[in-house]
């Protein structure tokens, strides 16, 4: 691996733990979105998370080429959705499918799935969904555009029994990241 390019994870790794700490808001990605198209930023990213020792799901990769990228990029095996380590939901919904991604045990919290939606845009403001809890003060209400309405409800249904629940990425067009990790509580407005 090059120098400049164990520069370019470590800012992306970086830009990744501050819109973990900081639930709803967005981050830009440390490369110009113009330049590479928005799967080789999620490439990118996900080199930073997973490795050989992971295991990763797609819903909505029609022709396998993102799961061949993937798995190139990062080592890790594609397994069946209720078996991934982390799911990629390329269209902004699962599909029906939340139900099935791995919540962890009580013994074991951290085993629960990461989520990383491909949406349309992020904003910081104009949602309707109130988030709150760690890292966030008071609450927040981010704009999810080209995230299915109903993935918002099932996330707040799947980390109803915290520690257990999953972690949610999300990666828009014009190359920002948020999250909204199984710590932080999703409300009505």
């Amino acid at each position: 691996m090059t120098t400049a390019a164990i520069h370019r994870d470590h800012a992306m790794f970086r830009i990744i733990l501050q819109a973990t700490s900081h639930p709803g808001k967005s981050f830009a990605v440390p490369v110009s979105i113009e330049n590479i198209s928005r799967h080789a930023v999620l490439v990118n990213m996900l080199g930073c998370l997973m490795d050989n020792e992971v295991t990763f799901a797609i819903i909505g990769d029609v022709d396998n080429t993102l799961a061949e990228a993937i798995a190139f990029r990062t080592c890790s095996s594609v397994v069946d959705i209720s078996e991934a380590d982390f799911v990629i939901v390329s269209r902004g919904t699962t599909d029906g499918l939340l139900e099935l991604i791995k919540r962890g045990t009580l013994e074991y919290p951290d085993m629960g799935a990461t989520l990383v939606y491909l949406i349309d845009d992020i904003a910081d403001q104009g949602g309707t969904a109130a988030l709150s809890g760690p890292g966030i003060n008071g609450t927040v209400q981010p704009v999810f555009s080209g995230l299915a309405e109903t993935e918002l409800t099932g996330l707040c249904e799947i980390n109803t029994e915290y520690p257990l629940g999953v972690d949610a990425l999300f990666l828009d067009n014009h190359g920002r990241i948020a999250s909204i990790p199984r710590s932080t509580r999703i409300g009505a407005h």
